[in-house]
């Protein structure tokens, strides 16, 4: 056997099909996009950490074994409730590799397999749409916003960073990498420069409110005085806000920011909120609020959606403004939208 080198992740390719998987990551794998790489290491990687962790055989030139690890994975991803779009990215990255190594690829030859995964995908979609992410309306970010008395410099970020999520339409990895310079706020729009459905890398442009830029601004005039004596700290304090990553992590009482590096420009170096945090900061400040609705980290992105959905805007416009690739998607959380059905209108006027 020869191991394949992709970044952090070994590749088993057979000795006899090392020539062909050789060309190919020489030749073509690191000339592709940036965020195309990303993509299929990440894929690959949480495959093969399955295979290892369940003793299977992972992508094999024997199509009986390759079937065998494939199904299992597929069963274990639709238990897990990834999303379709998800599952069918990372089937269609073994497709591609079992073709690079020349492979005989059961995803495409074997009729039994094929079949096992239409069923258990369409079990999957039929519960993940009844278990979808909470939609938080406007309404339900006002109540938070009318709601919440910032005590702490975390309540001030917090509130910034769910309103910019509900406009933005931002995912939990979007606003992580938001920074200082994209932010427009004379044109009320922020740059994301990269995004899951942006490969090429060109970014987007999203709207912003006054009001998330009212809050923006509070945020960091906050993060940028002496809590004692609510004097501006010195331009080379390392707690300040200057540029870089808008929002960084904050100490355990919630007072300042923590220590950070703005010589570094290179985005993947920059220190960033991860997901675990950003959730527990939204769930956090919406418990503060006294809503009672269960926040995930798409119940903006969701919310938004239905927000334009029940006012009226045109699944198209919905769509740039979440910069989806396509309706489907769209269609899926606007399904939340009360607009108003027959029986929804008899029920109103018979007050049911």
């Amino acid at each position: 056997m020869t191991l394949q080198t992709l970044g952090d992740l070994n590749v088993v390719v057979p000795e006899h099909h090392k020539e062909s998987a050789n060309k190919y990551f020489s030749d073509i794998f690191n000339l592709l996009p940036a965020n195309t790489q990303r993509s299929y290491k990440s894929d690959l990687k949480q495959y093969y950490n399955f295979c290892f962790a369940n003793d299977l055989p992972g992508l094999t030139p024997n199509m009986e074994s390759t079937e065998e690890s494939i199904k299992a994975y597929v069963l274990a991803m639709c238990e897990s409730q990834l999303t379709h779009n998800t599952i069918v990215h990372r089937m269609t990255t073994l497709s591609k590799f079992m073709a690079v190594a020349n492979f005989p690829n059961p995803l495409k030859q074997s009729e039994y397999l094929r079949d096992f995964i239409k069923l258990q995908m369409k079990a999957h979609d039929i519960y993940a749409r009844a278990n979808q992410a909470p939609a938080l309306r406007l309404r339900d970010l006002e109540f938070i916003n009318n709601n919440v008395i910032p005590d702490t410099l975390i309540d001030i970020r917090d509130l910034a960073m769910i309103n910019m999520m509900f406009d933005g339409l931002l995912r939990a990895d979007e606003v992580s990498a938001v920074q200082l310079k994209h932010v427009d706020y004379k044109a009320n729009k922020l740059l994301v420069p990269t995004s899951k459905s942006d490969q090429t890398g060109k970014g987007s442009l999203r709207y912003i409110s006054n009001t998330t830029l009212a809050y923006v601004s509070d945020y960091i005039g906050e993060a940028n005085l002496v809590k004692k004596t609510q004097q501006p700290k010195p331009t080379d304090d390392k707690t300040r806000i200057n540029k870089g990553i808008l929002f960084r992590p904050i100490s355990p009482k919630g007072t300042s920011t923590l220590l950070y590096d703005e010589s570094i420009t290179r985005v993947t170096k920059m220190q960033k909120l991860d997901y675990k945090n950003i959730y527990r900061s939204l769930k956090r400040i919406a418990k503060k609020a006294g809503l009672e609705l269960t926040i995930s980290g798409h119940s903006q992105r969701v919310g938004a959606a239905v927000t334009m959905a029940e006012n009226g805007i045109g699944p198209k416009a919905i769509q740039k403004a979440g910069n989806w690739k396509g309706l489907d998607m769209v269609d899926k959380y606007t399904e939340q939208a009360n607009i108003g059905s027959g029986m929804s209108k008899v029920a109103e006027i018979f007050k049911r």
